[in-house]
């Protein structure tokens, strides 16, 4: 199956989303060593502070998930840039036992309560819907 973000797929609903989308900012990109080069940019940069796909991807993820599905959102130095713009919604970051970071658990339910925020922010970068 081939799909831009949600685009493309058939009418159907899944348990878990597993999403490691483009999510570095500016700055990381600014300072990233010179062997990362090697990647494409467009595998790596989001914008100013990495969340222009991810933002399209919680505002859009709710209409894809089953009742009770899950989406795992990789934001990695990014995760700061959205729980700032998220305020006082309780996001859930994952924590793991060797180490890292910026990984997002949500629910269908928990996306869908702060679906308005999530399509807002998207929408003000001038980003359609996935």
């Amino acid at each position: 199956m081939r799909s831009d973000l949600f685009q493309g797929l058939r009418a159907e609903r899944f348990d878990i989303i597993l999403c490691n989308p483009p999510y570095v900012n500016r700055q990381d990109i600014d300072d990233m060593p010179r062997e990362y080069r090697a990647e494409p940019l467009h595998a790596l940069a989001a914008g100013e502070d990495g969340l222009d796909l991810a933002l399209q991807i919680l505002a859009a993820a709710p209409a894809w998930l089953v009742e009770r599905g899950v989406l795992f959102l990789e934001l990695g130095n990014s995760w700061a840039a959205l729980d700032a713009l998220c305020g006082d919604l309780a996001l859930t970051w994952l924590d793991f036992a060797d180490g890292g970071h910026g990984v997002l658990a949500a629910t269908r339910e928990e996306l869908g309560a702060a679906q308005g925020l999530f399509t807002g922010l998207a929408a003000a970068r001038g980003a359609g819907s996935p």
